[in-house]
Order: C-alpha cells, then structure tokens, then sequence
C-alpha cells in the first residue's frame, strides 16, 4: 500500500512513522517551508502520551519538555489572584502528562522520520478516485498514484476543501482569537507559569529553561477576518496593552514578533471524516482549539489508530473502522472545549471571582482525582506495537 499525507505537522508525521511500523510505504508534502516555526506549547497526556510512547519518541520528548510546577494567576495590574500546582496534575494522571514547545515536538518528529519521503513547499492541487486508487497532481506539476490520501494539514486543510468543496462549511467560530509567540521576560518568571486575567482577556506565560518564555494570549473578539504582521501586532497591543509585568515585557519585546501566531478560536465539526479513499486526520478532521488542552493528544494517538485501521484492511473498510473508535472521545472533547470557553477567558467580574474560587478547588486533593477521571473519558484505546 502506498498513502500520501499532506501535512508534515504532528498529526501527519506521527501517522508516517505508525505506518512504518505496519510496513506501509508513505509519502508526506506540506506547503509551508522546512524551516517553519511556532512559538507555542503544546500538551501530551492520556492517549497521546500512549501513543508517543508506543512510537518510541517519549524519551526524547522527555529531554525536551516544559519544566511545569507552580502555576501562579495574576489580576491585570500585577495582583494575585490564585495559584494552583502542575506536578500535583501530572500525579493524578500517573505521571502521563507532558508539555513541550510544538517546535521541539516537530523536531524530534522529524529527526525520528529521517528515512521517510517528506516534501515542503509543495502541496496537492487536486486529486482524483476510481476503484483501484487516488491519482494525485501536485502543486510542481508532477503527478502520483496513491493507495490512500490523508489530509492532516490543520483546521484550514486543502484536501479537506478538494474533496469536501467549500460548500460544507464545518467551521465553528467560538468567538475568541488566539496569540503566541517567544519571548524574553525583563525578569525570570516567579513560576512555572504565570497567568494572567481580566474580563474578556486571558494571557499565560510559560518559563523555558533558556530564560524566555512561551505565551498564549486569548481575547473575545468575533471578528473572523485573517491578520497580517502589522495588524497582529496592533490588534495584541490595543487588548493587553497598559497590563503589568510579565506581560508588559512580553509586548515591549519585539525582537521575536516575526514568529507570533494568530489565528480564530474555531472547531471543525465534520459529519463524516473521509470520502472514498481520503480521510481527514487531527485539526482537518476535527480541532477542538487550544482550550480543550488535547489537541496534539488526539492527533497523534489518531494518528496511531488510523494505521492499526490501514494495516490489515482496504482503506474505505480502515476510515469508517477509524471513525467508529475515535468519534466518541473527538465528541466528548469539543463540548468540554465550548463549555469552558467562559471559564477560561472571563466575561464579567463575577465570572473573575468564580475562576479564582473554582481553579484551585478542582486542583485540590479532594477534587483533582475526579477531574483525573473525567481527563480519562477522552481516552482511545490502540493496540500495543509488536
């Protein structure tokens, strides 16, 4: 069996090196350069800690992780409000919990897929199915014959618009926008990381072991327009501007505003994940955003699932098998993922008073065991490597 996977990001890579596994030959392009950075963190726990592990990757992950301890919340003009402690999470899950910078992820991703074809700045431009297979046009102009086509290629994804049209739209808006990149605090952060919130408005810093810091900033904003640089940057300043330390020196560094990412707060709620011999896989298929914590989870451990389906079977019998064993917790996650919008971004003072009540209570030794489990009901179950 020959599979192309467009998109070389976390998903698609972690489903290359699973099919490697089942000896099926695989080819990844991605329209972005080889030398693509983000500037966020990114959770592995659960099903996806499972799922690196079984890959092999989980040492080296480990090497690179985010230290996390003490997670300490702020007021905007510097007050505490609340603080509550990492390690104490990771205990309930078993120690299964690990963060890291997305980049750190992807390098290890692809240093560990060093023997696999993976083409950048080159993407598929249309495609079409018969019985015996995919014919595939590439963006060069070459053309290729596939078993199979997975489009792993995020929450914009091409081939999802090829074969889907743009007439479905699964796009769900959650009114908010999301902001991250590096940068170097003034001052070391007094935490592993450190929070920040007022009504509407939610920033978190996260100390690396070099001395900068990764943010995640997130603000209501219902517009769905795409930003260019400048208009980043102006939209960030006008919402968190005048706020105190970390996040001050966070705005004032401007050596590293080229890497900030900025996007919309938006799931995909597809009714169906393929069509014929395509299928969607992680954000394509189904990103339940940043707030649900386990979207690079479900991706990789879908991604090890999606080759257990194809190793043994033909591929439209593989997706809908794929489809059945993931859609439950896929489901499970993007509703926890709306309801805790309002939570985590406040929308009005009192919500700011039921967060700094509420956080530390549902991670207190009372609690924690019971949000542990409900961590659990996203769990997928996959096959042990052999």
């Amino acid at each position: 069996m020959r599979v192309l996977v467009q998109g070389a990001g976390p998903a698609g890579v972690a489903l290359a090196l699973a099919l490697r596994r089942h000896g099926i030959v695989t080819h990844l392009v991605d329209r972005a350069s080889a030398d693509r950075r983000d500037g966020f963190a990114v959770g592995l726990h659960g099903s996806g800690h499972r799922a690196v592990e079984q890959l092999g990757l989980l040492p080296a992950l480990q090497a690179q992780a985010v230290p996390l301890g003490e997670a300490r919340y702020l007021y905007a003009d510097g007050r505490e409000h609340f603080r509550y402690d990492y390690r104490r999470i990771a205990s309930a899950m078993n120690g299964r919990m690990l963060m890291i910078m997305r980049d750190a992820l992807q390098d290890v991703l692809i240093g560990t897929a060093k023997d696999i074809d993976i083409r950048f700045q080159l993407s598929v431009s249309a495609l079409e199915q018969d019985a015996g297979g995919v014919s595939v046009a590439l963006s060069d102009g070459s053309e290729e014959r596939y078993d199979a086509v997975i489009g792993a290629d995020g929450y914009r994804s091409g081939v999802r618009r090829l074969v889907f049209g743009d007439s479905a739209d699964p796009v769900r808006n959650l009114g908010y926008r999301i902001a991250a990149w590096h940068c170097r605090p003034t001052k070391p952060l007094k935490a592993s990381v450190v929070g920040m919130a007022d009504v509407d408005r939610h920033a978190t810093l996260y100390a690396l072991p070099n001395g900068e810091a990764a943010t995640l900033f997130c603000w209501r904003d219902t517009d769905e327009q795409r930003l260019n640089a400048a208009e980043r940057q102006k939209r960030i300043f006008e919402v968190f501007g005048g706020w105190a330390e970390p996040v001050a020196s966070a705005l004032g560094d401007c050596a590293y505003w080229e890497g900030c990412f900025v996007d919309t707060v938006s799931q995909i709620e597809m009714p169906c994940w393929s069509k014929g011999r395509v299928a969607l896989l992680g954000d394509a298929a189904w990103c339940p955003t940043f707030l649900s914590g386990q979207g690079t989870s479900l991706a990789v451990a879908g991604a090890v699932v999606l080759a257990e389906e194809l190793a043994d079977q033909a591929p439209q019998i593989a997706f809908a098998s794929y489809e059945r064993r993931l859609r439950p917790a896929v489901t499970r996650v993007q509703a926890g993922s709306r309801r805790i919008a309002g939570q985590y971004v406040p929308t009005s003072e009192r919500s700011m008073r039921l967060q700094g009540w509420l956080a530390p209570a549902l991670f207190s030794r009372l609690l924690l065991p019971i949000v542990a489990r409900r961590m659990a009901l996203a769990q997928i179950e996959f096959d042990t490597f052999v």
